[in-house]
């Protein structure tokens, strides 16, 4: 039988939000495992103006996927608007790598996906550097889904990155200044982020599959030893499908007693009220939001 899209959200700023100025707004797109997260940004105010996220099916490589994708854009018309600010696409997959900027050659982008993670024959290999981390991170992702993207955009100032730089991005610039080694800790429904930086230098990014409690602390605490963290050296912000009162939280305070609930996104209009609407924390969309940060129109110095 085959599944059909299921809208799990939708939450519209009636009072701003107007098509007709779509040429001022910043449209993000974020395709996940099982997942496709649609934001709307205005660009001058930083204003996030509308949230929408369906159920998919989980693999990106079923010829279901682009006719779900189709159905999608049939039920929310706004989607098929040319003339937004900006258009960013967002992938999440485990088919990335992380190379010092000045080491990046992009004739061998394949090659190091290859290396790193192996390589389909449908996929197609792209690169973003972080400018302020001095990192570059490939990535690859099924080359007909991009396509399709690629065709209904053409028009617009469109960018494709993969949802690693998102998280990397938003996270050094919600913290541009920090003294000691800090870790960022983000959990998507499936995944577990993490992100290690000292200073302005990123030391760490990896992302791991996790279903319970002790999955994700036992990673975490393996991370930290890799790196050779103590559990009372260094700051540690978590944030996404967490809450104070859960079991992990409560136990993750007892490993690292420093470690903080991050629930606000900082770059964000602080007058921005969709939130209440949708009725949940900012972070559990920080990475379809912070893909805003990763258009090449951003200035760095605004933070």
């Amino acid at each position: 039988m085959e599944m059909l899209p299921k809208k799990i959200l939708s939450v519209v700023a009636t009072h701003t939000f107007n098509l007709d100025k779509s040429h001022q707004y910043h449209l993000s797109i974020t395709i996940s495992h099982g997942m496709v997260k649609i934001c709307c940004i205005e660009h001058e105010t930083k204003n996030c103006l509308l949230l929408a996220a369906y159920e998919m099916a989980l693999d990106k490589n079923q010829a279901s996927y682009i006719k779900q994708l189709e159905q999608i854009y049939n039920e929310d018309y706004f989607l098929i608007k040319k003339n937004w600010h900006a258009v960013t696409l967002s992938i999440s997959n485990q088919k990335f790598t992380l190379v010092p900027d000045l080491l990046l050659n992009k004739n061998q982008l394949p090659i190091y996906m290859h290396v790193a993670c192996g390589l389909d024959v449908k996929d197609e290999v792209r690169s973003f550097t972080h400018v302020l981390a001095k990192m570059s991170l490939v990535f690859a992702e099924n080359a007909a889904v991009l396509d399709w993207f690629k065709q209904r955009y053409t028009d617009s100032n469109f960018h494709i990155i993969h949802q690693a730089s998102a998280i990397i991005e938003g996270m050094h610039l919600e913290h541009p200044v920090i003294h000691k080694t800090l870790l960022f800790v983000w959990l998507d429904q499936h995944y577990l982020h993490i992100i290690a930086r000292n200073k302005a230098n990123l030391l760490y990014y990896n992302a791991f599959a996790y279903e319970t409690c002790h999955d994700f602390l036992s990673r975490l605490k393996a991370v930290m030893d890799i790196l050779g963290l103590k559990h009372n050296g260094c700051d540690l912000l978590i944030s996404g499908f967490i809450e104070a009162k859960s079991l992990a939280y409560r136990q993750l305070k007892n490993y690292i007693p420093q470690a903080k609930l991050k629930t606000k996104i900082c770059l964000l209009d602080p007058k921005t009220k969709i939130f209440k609407k949708v009725g949940s924390a900012p972070m559990l969309y920080f990475d379809v939001i912070s893909s805003f940060f990763c258009h090449p129109y951003v200035s760095y110095s605004k933070y």
